[in-house]
């Protein structure tokens, strides 16, 4: 595993030209605000603002807002993390409420880099906006988050896991990113973006210093070091995905051929056409064969085991805002006889089945171990949603 840490490293805030046009364009900004000021690279950037609006008011304002524009209901997009500390999961930030005898002081934070900074300024604008505050507002430049980073195979219920004992680390649901946990105070947070494939995540720490940034990204790496399953896929779809992306690399450099053959330039292909031909490679042929039916989970073992086996069942009717279902159905199962126990610093092992083809829905794992004394122990269970290529964890 490697990390890099730097004193608020630039990062990746992904938002489509879309939000960043309807944000540029919102009745708030009616009061003009010069943002010509170019940011520091690496900054934390903080603006102060009252309000003549209660707490409750605020959130009445924001949360019909949020409908609008999302179709999200509050707790969602404004989720409370501490007593008056909120965190907007639109943008990525953090709010602060301080009553007042009229009306609130609001304090917003949010990390940014480089030009970025244009944008998030437009973001506070628009909250402020909205909020009746004063315009323009005054912008600080604060010192960077600390930021360490690393590929882990981890989940979104091992980030909560490994923090569930931190009161004031807050497991926050959101759209934007597989996985975020958030702290008001000492401000902090860890983000989980998909990797590559078999359930790799990159891992994302920011916090106040350095050593607290080393901290969080240790105890996660802890925790994904117990034995039990830490992903699930089926390797026929990520076969299709692989070449997918190789016929889009395809149509701007020269096409290479999987079975070693000379190198074929194909002028003004298109990617149907590159699929085509990738998949026709006898090698390619032997890989879609040998995927079919195949669904594998990765899996951490703490001891040897005579055998180990892993099933699969269908959770029907299974409805996700409630999590009940109607049935539990065997889909099938696949075994390994004598595991070895896994190595802390080597990746997980891996478990395939060759089961019948899951249609979208939710299906329950289940890893079991016979012991030296052929007892059977169950070492793990997960509830991934399939949604026909790709396995979430519930």
């Amino acid at each position: 595993m490697e990390t890099c840490v730097s004193a608020g490293r630039p990062a990746a805030w992904p938002r489509t030209l879309l939000l960043c046009c309807a944000l540029a364009g919102a009745p708030a900004l009616a009061q003009a605000q010069a943002l010509v000021t170019a940011p520091a690279p690496n900054m934390l950037l903080t603006t102060r603002f009252r309000t003549p609006l209660r707490y409750e008011e605020v959130l009445t304002r924001l949360g019909a807002y949020y409908q609008e524009q999302l179709g999200r209901i509050l707790p969602l997009t404004f989720p409370e993390i501490a007593p008056g500390r909120h965190f907007e999961t639109w943008h990525d930030m953090f709010v602060f409420f301080e009553p007042e005898e009229k009306g609130m002081t609001i304090t917003v934070k949010r990390p940014t880099e480089g030009l970025g900074g244009r944008i998030v300024k437009t973001w506070m604008l628009d909250m402020a906006g909205r909020l009746g505050a004063n315009l323009p507002l005054d912008f600080k430049e604060e010192a960077a988050l600390h930021t360490v980073e690393a590929d882990l195979f981890v989940s979104r219920r091992d980030l909560a896991r490994a923090f569930q004992a931190d009161q004031v680390m807050k497991s926050i649901p959101t759209w934007e990113h597989a996985g975020l946990m958030v702290s008001a105070a000492p401000l902090a947070w860890v983000m989980l973006a998909p990797s590559g494939l078999h359930g790799v995540h990159h891992v994302k720490v920011e916090a106040e210093t350095a050593a607290a940034a080393r901290q969080m990204l240790g105890r996660l790496t802890q925790e994904v070091q117990k034995p039990g399953i830490y992903a699930a896929y089926s390797e026929e779809a990520e076969l299709n995905q692989e070449v997918r992306e190789l016929a889009a690399a395809g149509q701007a450099t020269p096409q290479r051929a999987l079975s070693g053959a000379q190198t074929v330039y194909v002028p003004n292909a298109d990617e149907k056409y590159l699929e085509g031909r990738l998949r026709a490679e006898p090698e390619m042929l032997k890989r879609t064969v040998a995927a079919q039916g195949q669904f594998a989970i990765r899996c951490r073992l703490d001891k040897a085991y005579r055998k180990l086996t892993v099933s699969w069942s269908e959770l029907v009717g299974y409805s996700r805002p409630t999590g009940r279902y109607e049935a539990e159905r065997s889909v099938g199962q696949g075994s390994q006889a004598a595991p070895r126990a896994s190595l802390a610093a080597g990746p997980p092992a891996t478990m395939r089945a060759k089961l019948p083809t899951l249609q979208p829905g939710a299906y329950r794992v289940r890893l079991e171990g016979e012991g030296q004394d052929g007892v059977n122990t169950r070492i793990d269970e997960r509830t991934y949603w399939f949604d026909g290529k790709v396995f979430e964890e519930l």
